[in-house]
């Protein structure tokens, strides 16, 4: 795993020392080694974490022939495989690097081919000097992260946006990315929080040559490729499927050259990942685990009941809110730009606790996307079943929940009932999209916002959404959540905190081949009723313990709530003071005020939407009141 960078200067030779600066910001993905190539109008630079091929794998690697520069980030899981076609054909090796397969592919294949052969995580530059053309791609599905900057002089790009933060003296905050942030609590591709800079989407290439305009293309579409794949409707061979491409995927994944790991929450998903790594293992594979001293948030039992059945080394680490105050603004600042999943400050411990001992982890992620998992997949469900009670019934529920308090007792069960209330009336598209909103609704944002930095992010969602080919509106959801929530929320927070921590994060539940299989299965193999994952329970029933498999989701949950009114009580109020509000002029201080009123006195659990406020004025503070 490592970080890329690179300049490509259309009027001026590029400077070494302006390319080994953007180096230096990225240090932390790629402690091991640096390395750079400067040609004329080209620069490319590589930070390198050595897991694969650890004596001749550094970067920039280059051709016999010079003719092939490339800068890599990322894993090919095949690479093997395609190694091995290529030496068939009379291709030359000379290391056992996956990197160089890339080189020979590129040339065998060409770039199309070669991007949709590939599996694996990847960000990658590849210039070819003879064609004088340059390749900036990114993967399948967006594991590895990719920004850039194009304006008439120049095209920068880089692993992280903090390499590039020195590229443009513009600081203009993006409209789009800042209302995505607001109701998302995270920014998905292409968009930033910065007008200046994109996120080069995931399966999408930049090609650049000089003279001619850079174009940006998609290489892979999830629809082309499953249309002519049939639906498995067998159930039992769609079990048997399921088991043996994750058994495939996880057995591909733990390849490497350094010492490995799982994290291991105790959910079914890292469990069956980390079963199967014990199934395939000679030796006892390590597992990691955060808990909390908050009881309510704590799911360190359910990990050690995996743990101790696969008989693995596990080590938990125990947080309160001094061991995280001591970190906030860090993990917080570490993402560039506003990030709200709250979980990120769990999933930064048990990285950094996983670094101990291991370079590289295998993760759950992914599951929920593809088999089911959200709590959202049940809203249409819970809204049919409400909507056939008694009218008598509905009108005492709605108003024993207008009167309910929020507090430890109420809010889980608050919480869900207000969200089955606010979209009894909804269309299945804006189901999903209010659920999709953990922070504020698009009416709560447009209230919030002060008019000129107001912008409508609905229509690029519901796009997404209706592109999707079926006639099942949950089908349509998973679709958009694969496009949206995977690559902006879940994959861009275990990059960061891992590569935080110079470790590797791999994603056996993302093998291309489970992803196309997962859209060729019908919905009731995936949620039966209110049953969650219902085919990850099926298939592997028979290896997990029944308390896993009943196990009701808790997801990796932080007290936030708690926390503004305790602990974070006076630095959240200072953050949004009236004083600061004004003088940023982008929110309406009075609904402010009346969100952090109305939580610290417990009638609304405002959480979500006051974590997001948090992280934006410092994020603020930081980058553009400092900058």
């Amino acid at each position: 795993m490592c970080g890329i960078v690179g300049i490509v200067n259309k009027q001026n030779p590029v400077q070494l020392s302006e390319l080994k600066a953007m180096c230096d910001r990225l240090q932390l993905r790629g402690p091991d080694a640096e390395g750079t190539w400067v040609s004329d109008y080209l620069g490319l630079g590589h930070r390198r974490l050595s897991v694969i091929d650890l004596e001749t794998g550094d970067q920039p690697m280059i051709t016999p022939d010079g003719n092939l520069i490339l800068v890599f980030n990322g894993e090919i899981y095949n690479f093997q495989e395609i190694r091995a076609e290529l030496v068939e054909l009379n291709y030359t090796f000379l290391t056992n690097s996956d990197t160089e397969v890339i080189l020979n592919g590129y040339l065998h294949y060409g770039i199309n081919e070669l991007l949709k052969k590939m599996e694996g995580m990847f960000a990658f530059a590849l210039f070819d000097r003879k064609k004088d053309e340059l390749f900036i791609a990114r993967d399948k599905f967006g594991e590895k992260p990719l920004y850039y900057i194009e304006n008439e002089a120049t095209l920068y790009f880089a692993s992280e946006l903090k390499a590039l933060e020195s590229k443009f003296d513009n600081k203009n905050i993006d409209k789009k990315g800042l209302n995505f942030f607001l109701s998302l609590s995270y920014i998905p591709a292409p968009h930033t929080i910065y007008s200046a800079v994109k996120k080069l989407q995931a399966a999408h290439l930049i090609q650049y040559k000089k003279g001619s305009k850079t174009k940006i293309l998609q290489y892979y579409d999830l629809q082309d490729n499953i249309a002519n794949q049939p639906v498995q409707y067998n159930f039992k061979r769609a079990c048997e499927d399921v088991r043996a491409k994750l058994k495939s995927s996880v057995e591909k994944r733990m390849v490497s050259d350094v010492p490995l790991g799982a994290f291991l929450s105790g959910g079914i998903d890292s469990s069956i990942v980390a079963t199967l790594m014990a199934e395939i293992s000679d030796t006892p594979i390590n597992t990691f685990s955060i808990g909390f001293k908050e009881k309510t948030y704590d799911e360190s039992e359910r990990a050690k009941l995996i743990a101790d059945k696969i008989k693995a080394n596990h080590t938990v680490h125990f947080l309160d809110y001094k061991d995280v105050v001591e970190v906030l603004d860090d993990i917080i600042l570490h993402y560039d730009e506003p990030f709200g999943d709250s979980s990120a400050l769990p999933s930064y411990y048990v990285a950094k606790l996983a670094r101990e001992k291991v370079t590289v982890v295998l993760t759950g992620d992914c599951a929920d996307e593809l088999f089911g998992g959200y709590e959202k997949y049940l809203g249409q469900h819970y809204i049919s079943k409400f909507k056939k009670w008694p009218k008598v019934f509905q009108q005492i529920v709605k108003a024993a929940v207008a009167i309910t308090p929020h507090t430890r007792l109420t809010n889980s069960i608050l919480r869900r009932a207000k969200k089955v209330l606010n979209n009894l009336d909804k269309s299945e598209f804006e189901i999903h999209y209010n659920l999709m909103c953990l922070g504020f609704s698009d009416t709560e944002r447009m209230t919030l916002l002060e008019k000129d930095f107001q912008e409508e992010i609905k229509s690029e969602i519901e796009t997404v959404y209706n592109s999707y080919q079926s006639t099942e509106s949950l089908e349509k959801g998973f679709y958009t959540d694969l496009h949206f929530v995977l690559e902006g929320d879940m994959l861009a927070k275990v990059d960061r905190v891992c590569m935080k921590n110079s470790l590797e994060a791999r994603v056996p539940f993302l093998d291309s081949e489970i992803v196309e299989m997962a859209y060729r299965l019908p919905v009731n193999f995936k949620i039966k009723g209110n049953n969650k994952k219902y085919i990850l329970k099926e298939t592997f029933k028979d290896v997990l313990p029944s308390e896993t498999v009943n196990f009701r989701k808790k997801g990796f949950g932080v007290p936030v709530d708690l926390w503004f009114r305790n602990e974070l009580k006076i630095e959240i109020e200072s953050l949004l003071s009236q004083e600061l509000i004004e003088r940023q002029g982008i929110f309406n201080y009075k609904i402010v005020k009346t969100l952090l009123d109305e939580h610290l006195v417990g009638k609304e659990n405002h959480k979500g939407k006051l974590w997001n406020l948090f992280v934006f004025q410092k994020w603020y503070l930081n980058k553009i009141e400092q900058a």
